[in-house]
């Protein structure tokens, strides 16, 4: 029983500091004083529960080993070996913490958990991040000066001499386990409390407890644990939500129907469509979203704003890649849980931006320059009618440069160029959805090509993604299929999303912009718009005719009224409705915070009045639809029926 407590206390300590030394990372956004305190003293009952786990197996291995072993030399060596590998255990995550704190500003969450699935990826880009060889040795160094420490003070034969005389007590045992069980369903991380400063409430999490609710809570099911409205009133307001004078209602008897058909003037624009998603640009990035910005990064991308048609508030749908992709590619509002990529058993076989271009005869594919077995991309994608090339397809002689999370974005467009030019001596239309790789960690990248170094930042790795991108382009101008192909160029999702508030809207604007002189006048729509928009507004571009199970709407059509504007936001489990002055967050348990919102700070207030109420209702509607079409198999391709 003496090392259960030994390596609980181990763990609180490192807990403690821990959260030390990420509130040291965050002092500058913190709220000092008695919420700071509320986070520590809040915290300790997780680190408790994180202590608890720990020692699970040291009762375990408590049960197995003799009491004679115990008082050996042999199980004393025994013991500080283990306590040594305990000590390392617990300093390596809490190292792990802090660099996953400098990314992502929060505790172990659902991203921890999915890089985890994919262990040769992520340990590749660990390597090449940071100075692992480093990192370890000193882990091991210090494991071993615990071990000897508690030597050399008599802690291991206490501990042995303990563990011995305890052995028989095995009633112990099912106790520890029964009580552990009980607390870890009875506990959960929602029960925190609410605080003013959202870094102070992730400073009260445990990132071991963090981390295993993040794994178990990975789906969240919208009908059990979130506001809901009657079904037959959520679907009857999401329909009016839905329809316009432009996408009127397929069949208007049938309430659980929300297919829209949208009907156009004229023959339909058979261009070829160029789709770049590319990696966490946020719009903050862009100089022609921060003018006072000294260092121009985005010098492309800025050009193309003047030539192209820009979406000036666009706000992706989540944090993630596969959310962006979800987005660009369904055009429905994020689920909560993780993206409908992952959700394999329910996306096969979408309605989506694809299979629009499939059913018109076109070549529709993905071009990913890292490993598309990541994140089920390739799954998800060859099962909604797009053909996939990925890093896995390719071989050394395929590209120029390669790094843990893929080729460069040159080698990429190189690639892109390539099928383009497949499809033009076929004869046959394109539309190429082309997903960027090298503004990721490890930020490195050809040298010689932009003016900042390789390895030394995003900033770097931002406008080397803007440099590959404008070649892509300019050399796309000497193609005999540049005069037809409509280019679209948008961000996946932002850097970063951690903030200040609840949900801090101002991490979710990213930059888009439509481009071909030949196809699209230069323009700016300056109203709030989703991600999700942008598919039905390339089918708009492209003056397609054609039954919709999109939630966007198509932004250039003259029937989309102006008071429709909204945008969807996501932190996995909180998910919110945006217009351009009001924000509605609905959360886990049923709850949900609404009030005022100024998109362009980020200020919101919560309001308790209840004024506010129908506008909950309508992301109420949103989400509870798309849900409920999800599960009971409505968002199939298939639109000749419900």
């Amino acid at each position: 029983m003496r090392g259960v407590l030994v390596v609980m206390a181990l763990q609180l300590i490192v807990a403690l500091l821990t959260r030390v030394a990420l509130l040291f990372q965050a002092r500058a956004d913190a709220e000092w004083g008695m919420s700071l305190l509320g986070a520590f003293l809040g915290g300790l009952g997780f680190d408790l529960l994180a202590a608890s786990y720990s020692a699970a197996p040291w009762v375990l291995i408590a049960v197995l080993i003799p009491a004679l072993m115990w008082r050996s030399k042999a199980g004393r060596v025994m013991t500080a070996a283990l306590l040594g590998i305990y000590g390392v255990v617990f300093l390596f995550i809490s190292v792990s913490e802090w660099f996953f704190w400098d990314e992502f500003k929060v505790r172990f969450n659902f991203i921890a958990v999915d890089y985890l699935m994919f262990t040769q990826e992520v340990m590749d880009n660990i390597n090449q991040s940071y100075p692992m060889p480093a990192i370890l040795s000193g882990l091991a160094l210090l494991g071993a000066a615990l071990a000897f420490i508690a030597w050399k003070t008599g802690l291991i034969r206490w501990i042995t001499e303990g563990d011995a005389s305890w052995r028989p007590r095995l009633w112990l045992v099912p106790a520890f386990v029964l009580v552990l069980v009980g607390i870890s369903y009875a506990f959960s991380q929602r029960q925190l409390p609410r605080f003013h400063n959202e870094y102070n409430r992730e400073l009260a999490k445990n990132g071991i407890f963090s981390f295993c609710a993040a794994f178990w809570e990975s789906e969240i099911d919208y009908e059990r644990f979130y506001q809901k409205l009657p079904k037959e009133k959520a679907l009857g307001r999401a329909r009016q939500l839905l329809a316009s004078s432009a996408a009127s209602l397929a069949d208007p008897n049938n309430p659980e129907d929300l297919r829209r058909v949208i009907k156009r003037e004229g023959p339909e624009n058979k261009w070829n469509v160029v789709l770049i998603s590319v990696e966490s640009l946020s719009a903050e990035y862009c100089k022609r979203y921060k003018p006072s910005r000294k260092t121009d990064i985005t010098p492309f991308f800025d050009k193309l704003c003047d030539e192209g048609y820009w979406l000036r508030y666009l706000y992706a749908t989540g944090t993630r890649t596969v959310r962006g992709l979800e987005a660009l590619t369904l055009s429905v509002p994020p689920t909560p849980g993780q993206s409908l990529v992952w959700r394999q058993g329910k996306n096969e076989g979408l309605f989506s931006l694809g299979s629009l271009f499939q059913e018109r005869g076109y070549d529709t594919s993905y071009v990913y320059g890292g490993d598309s077995q990541f994140d089920f991309m390739r799954y998800f994608f060859t099962n909604n009618g797009y053909r996939v090339v990925g890093r896995e397809s390719k071989t050394e002689k395929d590209w120029i440069f390669n790094n843990a999370w893929g080729v460069s974005d040159e080698d990429l467009f190189r690639w892109a160029t390539e099928e383009a030019d497949k499809n033009q001596a076929a004869n046959k239309p394109f539309f190429m959805h082309v997903m960027t790789v090298s503004n990721h960690r490890p930020f490195t990248f050809p040298e010689g090509r932009i003016d900042m170094p390789s390895n030394s930042g995003r900033f770097a790795a931002v406008k080397y993604s803007d440099y590959a991108i404008g070649t892509f382009i300019e050399n796309a101008k000497k193609k005999p299929w540049f005069a037809n192909t409509l280019f679209v160029v948008v961000a996946d999702h932002c850097a970063q999303s951690a903030g200040k508030v609840e949900l801090d809207v101002t991490k979710y604007q990213i930059p888009c912009v439509f481009y071909n002189p030949n196809l699209v006048k230069p323009g700016v729509f300056k109203g709030m718009c989703s991600q999700i928009d942008i598919a039905p507004t390339i089918a708009g571009l492209l003056n397609w005719s054609y039954t919709s199970r999109f939630y966007g709407h198509d932004l250039l059509s003259a029937g989309y009224p102006k008071e429709a504007r909204r945008a969807f936001v996501s932190n996995y489990q909180k998910i919110a409705l945006l217009t351009e002055d009001k924000l509605a967050i609905l959360k886990p348990k049923g709850e949900f915070s609404v009030g005022p919102v100024v998109p362009r700070t980020g200020e919101f207030t919560p309001d308790t009045t209840g004024q506010f109420q129908p506008f909950v209702e309508d992301a109420v509607s949103y989400y509870q639809s798309a849900a409920w079409l999800l599960n009971n198999k409505h968002l199939g391709k298939d639109v000749s029926k419900p």
